[in-house]
């Protein structure tokens, strides 16, 4: 089942254009129902949802954001030209786990349950993915873009889990007994 949430967390997932504030959950909402009519959508095959998903949101992630966050100190021990490396990457990784996953689309219902200011810079936008069986609930993490003055994504929780922690422990612990160069040609 957490597969299944990670799927359609991950449809929300590039350019930073950012949504404005007092726009997010409607936008969200418009986001959400276009990825899952193109889950829904017979005629196409299985690449093109895949490509057609991804690019519904992709605009909304911050990627570098998320890559820092995820190697946490170790992102500050790195050169500008590795950043750049391990955020391609990891952007790689996280859309492969996406596609990875959207075969396991099985109708699923999402629907908004509001925002909630944590800060002046944080938002959180709660969702609940119905099944047929159970509900979970996924949370989109924005932050207000410094220079853009747009709010991004830069993690998301699914039933209470942060992915960018989960793989921010993985990596922390693939660094104590291998290199960067290792942990970049692992991804």
């Amino acid at each position: 089942m957490l597969k299944k949430l990670l799927l359609l967390s991950l449809l929300s997932i590039g350019f930073l254009y950012g949504v404005e504030e007092n726009k997010i959950q409607s936008v969200m909402i418009v986001k959400v129902k276009k990825a899952l009519s193109i889950l829904q959508n017979k005629a196409f095959s299985q690449k093109n949802k895949e490509k057609k998903s991804i690019a519904i949101m992709d605009n909304i992630f911050d990627y570098k954001t998320m890559s820092k966050i995820s190697l946490g100190k170790q992102w500050r021990k790195l050169t500008e030209k590795q950043k750049k490396q391990f955020t391609i990457a990891f952007e790689k990784k996280l859309k492969q786990s996406y596609i990875d996953k959207l075969k396991l689309y099985t109708n699923q219902k999402v629907v908004s349950k509001g925002l909630t200011k944590v800060k002046s810079n944080r938002i959180t936008l709660k969702n609940d993915i119905v099944g047929k069986n159970e509900t979970y609930a996924i949370v989109y993490l924005f932050f207000k873009h410094k220079t853009k003055n747009d709010w991004l994504i830069y993690d998301v929780k699914l039933a209470g889990v942060s992915v960018i922690q989960t793989y921010r422990k993985q990596f922390s612990a693939f660094l104590k007994t291998k290199s960067f160069n290792q942990l970049l040609k692992s991804l």
